[in-house]
């Protein structure tokens, strides 16, 4: 009976009731702070309209239905994640990832694609995440804003992708002295262009 009187037994005491306290506040936390990926898509869309909207799902990376969960590769330039179809308007919404970003990062991109008449117009570009990119806060909203289409198709029938190094381009959109991460933002829009134009 003595060990329980010992300073090992106090000290032991001590470490299990604090792990155990750590471990269970630990999970509690995980839990409350826990945002599901239907969640995330929720704020995304209350982000680009301001309000909640109804949608349905034509692609999403993080859904449990196989036939839905698999990414559009398009090689080189980046991939479609996700596509939303807005219930109310018709509107497509797109997350795409670009790559060629710097260091051979990439860009992870909102884009809302308006549907009138059969015509796709590219009407707003959000930015959602980016791996490995340094410059970032060159790429402004204006730089988003530049990434504007009224005719997504024409501008694929054309091969007027966007760029930021040609110069000579339709779709030329540069930022100085971030230029692999504009590319990176040029390319997760040009994933849209590719899809419209009937690359799937």
């Amino acid at each position: 009976m003595t060990f329980f009187k010992t300073i090992w037994f106090k000290c032991i005491s001590c470490l299990l009731i604090l792990m155990l306290f750590s471990g269970s506040s630990i999970t509690i936390l995980a839990d409350l702070l826990y945002v599901s990926p239907e969640m995330r898509t929720a704020r995304a869309i209350k982000k680009i309209y301001g309000e909640e909207k109804e949608y349905s799902v034509v692609l999403d990376v993080d859904s449990k239905d196989e036939n839905k969960n698999t990414a559009i590769e398009y090689d080189g330039v980046g991939k479609i994640n996700k596509i939303y179809n807005i219930t109310d308007n018709g509107d497509i919404l797109f997350q795409t990832t670009g790559y060629k970003g710097y260091k051979n990062g990439t860009i992870t991109l909102w884009i809302k694609v308006v549907n009138t008449n059969e015509k796709y117009s590219i009407e707003k570009v959000l930015l959602e995440k980016y791996e490995k990119q340094t410059l970032m806060s060159k790429l402004s909203g204006e730089f988003y804003g530049g990434f504007k289409l009224t005719d997504v198709t024409e501008a694929y029938n054309d091969g007027s992708l966007f760029t930021a190094t040609d110069k000579n381009a339709e779709n030329y959109n540069p930022v100085s002295g971030a230029t692999y991460s504009a590319t990176a933002a040029a390319n997760a829009v040009n994933c849209v262009i590719k899809y419209l134009g009937g690359e799937r």
